[in-house]
């Protein structure tokens, strides 16, 4: 009987947790909840793409993108969107939207990195302790 408990609990958390999918397989974030970052700068510049899982942890609340403290898009699971930057090291943040029960959430942060002419991929996932972003892995 122990056995078997502990096999349900394996199973039940092994589905608590995102689903990473790939770049081609994220939606785009529709126009209207892309808020800044959506023209090249004058000179050189980079490309920052973040994509966030799909499953259901944490789909029935949008996550928000901040890029050095300024709201830049809203993001619903397997979707993903696209900001030009000039180089350097960008703060790339993320947050619960404010709305229903999606409130309370530390805005978290990671260092980003941005090279003229190249594409930065970022993932958002997520599991039963919370929502986080990182480098995107290619495990294909």
């Amino acid at each position: 009987m122990r056995i078997l408990i502990g096999a349900v609990a394996v199973a039940l958390l092994a589905g608590c947790a995102s689903s990473a999918i790939s770049v081609r397989e994220a939606t785009p974030v529709p126009r209207d909840e892309l808020y800044a970052f959506q023209v090249k700068p004058r000179g050189d510049s980079g490309t920052v793409v973040v994509l966030r899982d799909s499953g259901a942890v944490g789909s029935g609340c949008d996550v928000v993108v901040f890029i050095d403290g300024k709201r830049a898009a809203k993001l619903g699971t397997g979707q993903r969107a696209s900001f030009h930057l000039p180089p350097g090291q960008p703060s790339i943040g993320i947050g619960l939207a404010n709305s229903g029960l999606c409130g309370g959430m530390a805005v978290r942060t990671i260092v980003g990195n941005v090279q003229n002419g190249k594409e930065s991929i970022y993932r958002i996932s997520g599991d039963m302790g919370g929502i986080y972003i990182g480098p995107y892995v290619n495990y294909n």
